[in-house]
């Protein structure tokens, strides 16, 4: 059973921060809740325990109704984890990036309602991402396939220190027309970030990065080499993986993957694992991070390496970080099929065929593959089937 806390309570655990930030306790950036007690406590009360949790990086109040112990949310903050707290048994995530979450939220209810599951997805946002289009494509999509999922907008009119006004002139109050949002307005009680007033530094104790945030163990996997006979063409390969990971239960997301079947490599793939999704990158990668949670093997396709700029904020900040920041508590085992358009009978233009394969390589810590014969291409697969993290496979279209 939930703690039922009070307003009173709240905002003592709150001040009890504060004063461990002018005890010079806390070197961190971190993200003071206060002013809306009673409007979370009065959501919370329709928040079943098992519900997905969704916040944001001024999360404290949100831990806490949601069942984490104020022991080890104060734990979490006086270790630097102020912003990444974390529970997957309480399915309680949240990412410090604005407008990193409604993707990632959509895609936990739309597993959830796959599962004919009873849980609903809860994710709590502010005015900055309120700001970003990343919750448009969301909240768009969770209407459009009644998914269980809630998106509640706790307006303190300030995206870091700027009004709403200043940001968006006339249309500063935004009108919401969507069964799927909450939206309440409060005034904050404390700054963006930390209290007011400088600690001293010198008497703060401050890890490293590696030792607030251990580096993953790298993974190893067999090499396969009883494929090296093989006599396999490139494209061959690519349907016979994605075949061999149907058959696993993998669902295929993004655009062209029905229609077109992602140039044919999806041609034996049953229709209902196919995910046609919108023109739209960030929310296709966040589709596949939150059925990942929900154990769903989601597999990505990308129709071209440009195209994956929209979504470098979900693949770089979240899908690579996620198990990290969360000291393993999520994982996200999600293959990318990153096709470069490096050949073709038609030219397509300097946006539509450039090589990102290198610069992935220096932005994400999790394995990219860029195969050359039809035998890479199945051990490539067969080693993203048995990774517990994401994976990312290039497919050359000068290779098919």
């Amino acid at each position: 059973m939930k703690k039922q806390w009070t307003k009173e309570e709240l905002i003592n655990f709150e001040n009890e921060i504060g004063d461990l930030y002018l005890d010079n306790k806390l070197p961190f950036l971190f993200h003071l809740s206060g002013g809306n007690e009673e409007q979370l406590i009065n959501i919370f009360k329709d928040i079943k325990e098992g519900d997905y949790v969704i916040s944001s990086h001024r999360n404290h109040y949100h831990a806490l109704l949601h069942g984490i112990s104020s022991e080890t949310v104060k734990e979490r903050i006086l270790n630097g984890r102020s912003m990444f707290i974390y529970d997957r048994e309480k399915n309680f995530f949240c990412s410090a990036i604005i407008g990193g979450t409604p993707a990632i939220a959509t895609g936990i209810a739309l597993a959830l309602k796959k599962k004919k599951s009873n849980q609903k997805v809860w994710c709590f946002v502010g005015d900055a991402t309120e700001d970003s289009g990343h919750l448009f494509e969301a909240v768009r999509y969770v209407d459009g396939f009644e998914l269980p999922c809630t998106f509640i907008i706790e307006s303190n009119n300030r995206s870091v220190e700027a009004t709403n006004e200043e940001r968006w002139g006339k249309a500063a109050e935004y009108k919401w027309n969507s069964p799927s949002v909450i939206k309440y307005h409060y005034e904050i009680t404390y700054p963006h970030a930390r209290k007011p007033g400088m600690i001293d530094l010198s008497k703060s104790v401050k890890k490293t990065d590696e030792e607030y945030f251990p580096i993953l163990k790298p993974q190893t996997f067999p090499s396969f080499n009883e494929l090296d006979e093989l006599d396999i063409t490139y494209k061959n390969a690519v349907i016979q993986s994605m075949t061999e990971l149907s058959k696993k239960g993998a669902v295929f997301i993004g655009y062209n993957v029905k229609k077109g079947d992602a140039m044919g490599t999806l041609k034996d793939v049953p229709a209902e694992q196919k995910i046609e999704t919108p023109v739209a990158e960030n929310l296709m990668s966040g589709l596949a991070i939150g059925m990942s949670f929900e154990g769903f093997i989601p597999v990505i396709y990308f129709e071209r390496h440009d195209f994956m700029l929209v979504a470098a904020d979900a693949i770089v900040n979240h899908m690579d970080k996620i198990e990290r920041i969360s000291h393993g508590e999520y994982k996200v085992p999600v293959i990318i099929r990153a096709v470069a358009a490096d050949a073709g009978p038609f030219y397509s233009g300097p946006t539509h065929s450039q090589d990102f394969t290198e610069g992935f390589k220096k932005l994400v810590n999790f394995p990219i593959f860029d195969p050359v014969t039809g035998v890479d291409v199945l051990k490539a697969f067969k080693t993203a089937q048995l990774s517990s993290g994401p994976v990312m496979i290039v497919e050359r279209k000068s290779r098919y």
